[in-house]
């Protein structure tokens, strides 16, 4: 049975981190919405000539645009035997389209995780995380925006999902290993049960 893992939750609640760990584990791609940009933009394809576009203008690439870029990775032969997505969908249209893809390619979440963290404790790890890196991007106020935007965008998904009855929240602002620990603690329990 093929596994279909979405990611929800803010910046800093280690999504990246816990997908490339599901991925590794489980054998599924991870398909990470900010990598498929830059792939399709290093690769010059159609696609990725106009994401370059508006990338480049600074402007945020479109509902209609990113739907495209997961259906064509989600139609890659690599996502047979599943996928765990992260970064996407960031809106309920997004999540809506992504629902009619699925259903058209005949596939649904095995499970949705929600990684749940305190605003706090996100902006801390995302200040960190800018300094490690040298990210001049991610100033106190970027961050600060950005946690707002995912309240208003896409903290609602976790109540669109948990009424599609998938949804798993896990508490995030503990060590990576317990977090994952708890991930697939919830992936053996999906395995087996028919």
């Amino acid at each position: 049975m093929p596994l279909h893992v979405l990611l929800l939750g803010p910046q800093g609640a280690g999504k990246g981190t816990q997908a490339k760990r599901i991925s590794a584990e489980y054998g599924i791609p991870h398909i990470a919405s900010g990598e498929i940009l830059r792939a399709e933009m290093a690769a010059g394809t159609e696609l990725g000539k106009r994401v370059k576009d508006v990338y480049d203008r600074g402007d945020l690439v479109s509902d209609d645009l990113m739907i495209e870029l997961i259906r064509a990775r989600l139609e890659q032969p690599d996502t047979e035997p599943g996928f765990v997505l992260d970064g996407f969908p960031r809106t309920a249209v997004q999540a809506e389209a992504l629902d009619e893809m699925l259903n058209e390619l005949g596939r649904t979440f095995s499970v949705v995780f929600a990684l749940q963290i305190p605003d706090d404790v996100a902006f801390e790890r995302l200040r960190k995380r800018a300094e490690l890196e040298g990210r001049p991007d991610d100033t106190d106020e970027a961050i600060r925006r950005r946690l707002e935007n995912y309240h208003r965008e896409t903290a609602p998904l976790t109540e669109y999902y948990r009424t599609r009855g998938n949804l798993v929240p896990i508490h995030a602002d503990r060590s990576e290993n317990e977090v994952f620990a708890e991930i697939q603690q919830a992936l053996e329990q999906i395995a087996v049960t028919p």
